[in-house]
């Protein structure tokens, strides 16, 4: 109950830090501004049916006769409710962070156990392999994929995916895979240091002169271990894909919520996305470490 109630008081006070980090531009206007517009900001969160959204649209006129006739255009802002609009974008956000994250776990799970099974040679150049693509920004990646994808399609006229989102349909396949790189190569880099330690292990010695095979030793027990010591890492996984995905909807054209977030559009609209795409992630977040801590409150849990 305590560490309920402790979850509880830590979500509470995410969220009033997102509203005061929202707010904060007020304070050009000065400390009374400021308390204005945060209680403006938690009156309408409490009333999402109130949120809007901005707009931006482009329409056309023509010059009157008997003057030559042109086109002119004018931009304009339309505010529209947000709801149901931006529950697409909300969605869309939500499946590839945590697509890209099951992708990324699978992926480094599979690379594990072929790694300790490996040559120690092969082994090196697996370790030099991680170490640089660990040092390259994540644009590289989503360029590299993007410019194979057209480059593959020019020589053989074979659309792998779609290179970039449009609004009738969105990129699902290039953005879950780009996205899953970089928490990828921490993750296995994470999890060959854990391995090592694990391998050093007494429990592993005493599982080889039982005769138990290596691989149902690394696949039972060692890889079980590691998994959760990277669990222990997960806050810092979900930090780098929530920043790698603000990038990823650029570049790939998407209306996502990150780039609504980002946008220029009513504080309190934000605040209230950003705290609804934060709620899920507060929720895997606890409970993985809740698990966490039961794997390893068990009966000889994290060691055979």
């Amino acid at each position: 109950m305590l560490k309920f109630v402790k979850g509880i008081g830590q979500y509470g006070l995410t969220c009033t830090g997102i509203i005061l980090l929202l707010a904060s531009p007020s304070l050009i206007g000065g400390l009374k501004t400021f308390t204005s517009t945060i209680l403006t900001i938690m009156k309408n969160i409490l009333q999402p049916h109130t949120l809007s959204y901005y707009v931006h649209s482009e329409t056309r006129s023509y010059a009157g006769m008997p003057e030559v006739r042109s086109e002119e255009f004018h931009q304009q802002m339309v505010t529209i409710d947000l709801f149901p609009y931006i529950a697409d974008s909300y969605f869309y956000s939500l499946s590839l962070l945590l697509g890209s994250f099951i992708i990324a776990i699978s992926i480094v799970a599979m690379a594990s156990l072929m790694y300790i099974h490996c040559h120690p040679s092969l082994k090196k150049i697996t370790l030099a392999t991680v170490e640089i693509l660990e040092s390259l920004p994540d644009v590289f990646f989503i360029f590299s994929i993007q410019l194979f994808v057209v480059w593959f399609y020019k020589q053989t006229g074979v659309e792998l995916a779609a290179a970039y989102s449009t609004d009738d349909e969105p990129a699902y396949l290039l953005p879950l895979l780009t996205l899953s790189i970089v928490p990828g190569i921490y993750l296995l880099k994470m999890n060959v240091l854990f391995m090592k330690e694990e391998m050093e292990k007494d429990y592993v010695l005493f599982a080889k002169s039982k005769g138990i095979s290596g691989f149902a030793i690394s696949f039972h027990h060692i890889i079980k271990n590691t998994v959760m010591e990277c669990l222990a890492h997960l806050p810092v996984i979900i930090l780098v894909l929530l920043t790698n995905l603000v990038v990823l909807e650029f570049l790939f054209h998407s209306s996502g919520i990150m780039r609504f977030i980002m946008g220029e559009q009513p504080a309190a609209s934000r605040a209230f996305m950003l705290i609804l795409f934060m709620t899920p992630l507060f929720i895997v977040i606890k409970g993985t470490i809740h698990y966490r801590e039961r794997f390893y409150g068990t009966k000889g849990g994290g060691k055979a």
